[in-house]
């Protein structure tokens, strides 16, 4: 199957990069056998624990569990996302950028640009007299000159078509400034209207460079008080976060973001010198703010507006984080008041304070569950004890959930092996248990079978292999397996016609199978070939066939002690002998 000119592009830089050539301009590499290693340029470590395998074109930190391509790299170290990354890997290998040929690439260099003008218009606005208002409204804020020319803060003036007639002036026709997200078709006619007028504006700056969106804060009585871009080819309120551009260094020398609802939030807070923060754009937190936020921390304070709507805000973006492997507190301010509100009134220490003291997210979920409850009365406690238990039994990690766990049995003044059995008894269907996570039985669990393990490599590696077995592969084939989102993943992007990759892979995963992912990436399997993928691929049908075997062989037994249904025994033993006739095709 042919790709596309942009797909032929990448396949081509991907060909001419060399990935230790790369590293080894920001890491000292020596060679260890096949592989190069040096120390990690993401955390600090004295013993060597990153390796770069060239064969592969791979790397893998077993320390802080970072890895991927070289793709991977310059984003990380550059600080790009990945068509910039493209395209800086291009120019170092020499790979000819093809011309802006195709209209969505054409048209996306035009939405920058038109941006870029909206943003140097909306700036002269501000200046102008038309936004003395805008300007007293931010001096009623406190924010000073140096913030709000650092933020590119500026005004859309009133008036249906200032900016349409601006950029109709520099070229671009409605249809474009429409797609754009800049103007508003008319619902009558022909032609559009802007979409921000006479609002203080905020733009949103992409990581690469480049504003993309802007947020829009009425200065009267007009709704919404807060408007944001539509969604456009260079624009999706999921996928970024406003003021990750400006504060992207800070939260990586404190190694913690704080993640506030608004603009002015955001806007105050850098104003105070409180510069690791960033705001959501309107939406709840999804798994691409997180991955995205995750280049540069894994520490998160979730600081929303002390209300009803805020705080459930923080219990849904909960989840997101810790699915991402981030350690999560949450900052709640007193009612009534936002982050902009303590700062301006305490001060940027004593709101420094606040954050250092700001609980963890399971005292937040048990301090929610319990808001007037009268815990003296028994089916009370219950009641809050069970609604805490859903939120651990959907953490990933183990640790975590066994510390959950431990944090419930001491703040509702219980014995932990009570809420243990609770858990167990009423999370009957949770994908984990809390065992400790130090066991080897867990352990294995996390590794993956040696047939699973041995496969996933073979389907990253041998193309003609993976078309062969995936032809006929369902996702119930890998129910259960530690790589079960791993393996059910690569199975879209093959069905898709997509490439199929560990980069495309890290890109739809949460942070615990990308590390599972990475580690048999870079596994060695002396002597493994496509020859044992057939093998490894019948061990695992048949393993699953054998579960839900004993599984019938359990119903059967029941029915057997208490008669209730003979037509449903008779069907269970039907199928029990159909799943036998397909193991014993597969021995």
């Amino acid at each position: 199957m042919g790709g596309s000119p942009q797909d032929d592009f990448v396949q081509a830089v991907r060909d001419a990069i060399d990935v230790a050539r790369v590293i080894s301009e920001h890491v000292n590499l020596k060679r260890s056998g096949r592989k190069l290693k040096g120390l990690c340029p993401f955390h600090s470590e004295k013993t060597p624990s990153f390796v770069v395998d060239p064969d592969k074109q791979l790397f893998y930190c077993f320390g802080c569990q970072t890895g991927g391509d070289a793709f991977k790299f310059v984003m990380l170290t550059e600080r790009l996302e990945f068509p910039d990354a493209l395209r800086h890997l291009a120019s170092r290998f020499g790979v000819p950028v093809p011309r802006h040929s195709r209209r969505d690439r054409g048209e996306g260099a035009r939405l920058l640009d038109m941006h870029g003008e909206a943003a140097a218009l909306y700036r002269r606005a501000l200046a102008s007299p038309a936004g003395a208002k805008a300007r007293a409204y931010l001096e009623s804020r406190g924010l000073g000159r140096e913030t709000v020319e650092r933020l590119g803060l500026g005004y859309a003036p009133a008036g249906w078509d200032n900016l349409r007639n601006h950029l109709r002036g520099r070229g671009y026709k409605d249809e474009e400034i429409i797609r754009s997200g800049l103007a508003v078709a008319r619902r009558q006619g022909s032609g559009c209207y802007d979409r921000f007028r006479d609002r203080l504006v905020f733009p949103i700056e992409r990581l690469g460079g480049g504003i993309i969106g802007f947020g829009g804060r009425c200065l009267g009585d007009d709704e919404p008080k807060y408007l944001n871009s539509s969604d456009s080819p260079i624009f999706n309120k999921g996928r970024h976060l406003y003021g990750l551009a400006a504060s992207r260094e800070a939260i990586r020398e404190q190694d913690e973001a704080l993640i506030v609802e608004g603009y002015m939030d955001f806007a105050s807070l850098w104003q105070a010198g409180v510069r690791n923060v960033v705001a959501i754009l309107g939406t709840g937190l999804t798994p691409e703010h997180t991955r995205l936020l995750g280049r540069f921390t894994r520490r998160a304070v979730l600081n929303f507006d002390p209300d009803r709507a805020g705080r459930q805000a923080a219990e849904r973006a909960i989840p997101v984080l810790l699915a991402s492997d981030y350690e999560v507190r949450v900052l709640d301010l007193p009612e009534g008041m936002d982050p902009d509100d303590v700062v301006r009134r305490e001060g940027a220490d004593a709101f420094r304070a606040r954050v250092a003291a700001s609980r963890s997210f399971i005292d937040f979920l048990i301090d929610r569950a319990t808001a007037s409850v009268d815990l003296s009365r028994p089916e009370a406690k219950a009641r809050a004890v069970a609604g805490v238990l859903p939120r651990i039994a959907d953490l990933e990690n183990r640790v975590l959930q066994a510390g959950a766990l431990a944090r419930v049995a001491e703040r509702f003044g219980l014995p932990e092996d009570v809420v243990h059995t609770e858990f167990r008894r009423t999370m009957p269907g949770a994908r984990r248990d809390a065992s400790p996570a130090g066991s080897p039985e867990n352990a294995a669990v996390r590794a993956g079978t040696p047939a699973e393990r041995r496969l996933l490599h073979l389907l990253l590696y041998e193309p003609e292999l993976r078309g062969r077995l995936l032809a006929e592969a369902v996702e119930e084939d890998f129910s259960g397996l530690a790589t079960e989102r791993i393996l059910s993943a690569l199975l879209g992007l093959h069905r898709g016609g997509h490439d199929v990759s560990v980069e495309a892979l890290q890109g739809l995963l949460p942070g615990r199978d990308q590390t599972l992912l990475m580690q048999i990436a870079m596994e060695e399997f002396p002597g493994l070939d496509a020859g044992e993928g057939d093998a490894c691929w019948k061990a695992l049908r048949r393993e699953r066939l054998e579960r839900e075997s004993r599984r019938l062989q359990r119903q059967l037994q029941q029915d057997v002690e208490s008669p209730v249904d003979g037509a449903r025994t008779d069907e269970l033993l039907r199928r029990k002998l159909a799943l036998r006739r397909m193991i014993d095709a597969l021995s």
